[in-house]
């Protein structure tokens, strides 16, 4: 099952060596691509460090912003199912097996996320929700997962059928966001997909997030939750929230992909 992961960065460097090194750890064949916006530090010096390592280019040229450069990313990608991670993110060693797995065998399946998980710079720990979510598609696609109603869905522990980003218009979503605009866009992605498929849970953790000081999700989180149609931004506190939705989704109905069985 091919796999493209793209990553987008502007002077990444040395967050990006972060999301390389989690990258050449994976044990199945895939491609990387890294767009970048024509950085002015050494992270392309850093990319083509990892080219002997597993099957990464990088391409620098100018682009519209994160969202821009994620869309023409996947223009150039060759993979049946797709997924963004961007730099000081990073990924399981385990990941990309799963996610060829549950692919190849769930022909049904179009959309996948995992549990959410969390690295955290200054103290060099990483965090996994202890609960596996589960999303409801009417939820998702009313715009409800917007991180004040109900959690949002992370955007590192995504990944779908290059059949459902085509049906759903993400290239055409994510080329209008330019700079300065669009800080939701994968909140919008998410709802375009959610017209299409049923996100589904695989009870593994994916991805997890990097949380550094002055990074974009801190100095445009007010942005953002306008992007979402929110107009209160909310403290951390949802995940009391998480808890909730995890139990209700739970006794609603039991979707999640564990091996080969549902769970």
């Amino acid at each position: 099952m091919p796999i493209s992961i793209v990553t987008p960065v502007y002077n990444g460097h040395p967050q990006i060596r972060r999301t390389l090194e989690s990258l050449a750890r994976q044990t199945v064949p895939f491609e990387h691509l890294v767009m970048d916006a024509c950085s002015k530090d050494e992270t392309v010096a850093a990319v083509n460090e990892y080219a002997g390592r597993y099957a990464v280019r990088v391409n620098s040229e100018p682009d519209e912003g994160l969202y821009d450069a994620v869309s023409k990313g996947f223009d150039r990608t060759q993979g049946d199912v797709l997924a963004w991670l961007n730099a000081g993110d990073v990924y399981m060693p385990s990941t990309l097996a799963v996610v060829a797995e549950v692919f190849a065998n769930y022909p049904e399946v179009d959309w996948i996320t995992g549990i959410p998980g969390y690295l955290f710079e200054d103290r060099n720990v990483t965090f996994i929700e202890p609960v596996t979510p589960m999303y409801w598609q009417m939820a998702v696609r009313r715009g409800w997962h917007n991180g004040l109603w109900l959690p949002p869905l992370q955007q590192e522990s995504m990944f779908w059928r290059r059949s459902l980003w085509e049906r759903a218009g993400g290239a055409e979503l994510l080329r209008g966001q330019g700079r300065g605009k669009g800080y939701g866009s994968d909140y919008k992605l998410w709802r375009r997909f959610a017209r299409h498929a049923r996100p589904r849970t695989v009870c593994s953790p994916l991805a997890a997030f990097a949380h550094a000081k002055g990074q974009i999700s801190e100095k445009f989180r007010a942005q953002y939750f306008r992007d979402c149609g929110v107009n209160h931004v909310p403290k951390r506190c949802f995940r009391p929230t998480f808890y909730l939705w995890a139990f209700i989704s739970f006794l609603r109905t039991r979707t999640a992909i564990q091996g080969h069985h549902r769970e």
